[in-house]
């Protein structure tokens, strides 16, 4: 922001808290004693604005990104802002309920009862039977064969195999039988 800017953006303001203040109350609201220290403090403050713009023709090759001017503060009023205040308002969640409700049902008269009959369908299944059928085959007849020499075949005889026979075991045979052996 360039210092003519700022220059002018304060005046402004000036002006317009000077105009607020006589609307509002009808006369100055710094409650000074004297009536003509308010316009010399007030013109004092112009006239530094003034010698800033004046001096903000100066072109040089410096430029100032922030510059601090004083402004006289003659006296802080207090305006009531309105704000609002937190109340503790319970927070109530619906839940919809359905409610049996009265429906019309047109009824017919005499009320028609259905009757079922059960009719029994009668399903013929056939009867099996056998059927013959002449079916070929084929049947061999013996014919005549004719021996013309004996061959013996050696058959080999099975190999004895030697088994021990313990007879004290079986020597002595239990008597009596009992159910389980």
């Amino acid at each position: 922001m360039s210092p003519l800017m700022f220059c002018s953006s304060i005046a402004m303001v000036l002006l317009m808290l000077q105009t607020a203040v006589l609307q509002v109350n009808g006369k100055y609201a710094y409650h000074d004693q004297e009536d003509g220290l308010l316009d010399e403090r007030y013109l004092e403050a112009l006239e530094g604005l003034k010698e800033a713009q004046a001096g903000a023709h100066i072109h040089s090759s410096v430029s100032e990104k922030s510059k601090t001017i004083p402004v006289p503060v003659f006296q802080k009023i207090g305006v009531p802002v309105p704000h609002p205040v937190p109340i503790a308002v319970p927070h109530y969640v619906k839940v919809y309920i359905p409610q049996p409700y009265p429906l019309q049902v047109n009824v017919e008269q005499p009320i028609k009862i259905p009757i079922y009959k059960v009719i029994p369908k009668v399903i013929e299944k056939p009867v099996p039977y056998t059927v013959e059928k002449p079916y070929p085959i084929e049947v061999e007849k013996p014919f005549p064969v004719e021996v013309l020499k004996k061959i013996e075949v050696p058959v080999p005889k099975p190999f004895p195999v030697p088994v021990t026979v313990y007879k004290h075991i079986m020597q002595n045979e239990k008597t009596h039988r009992n159910w389980h052996f």
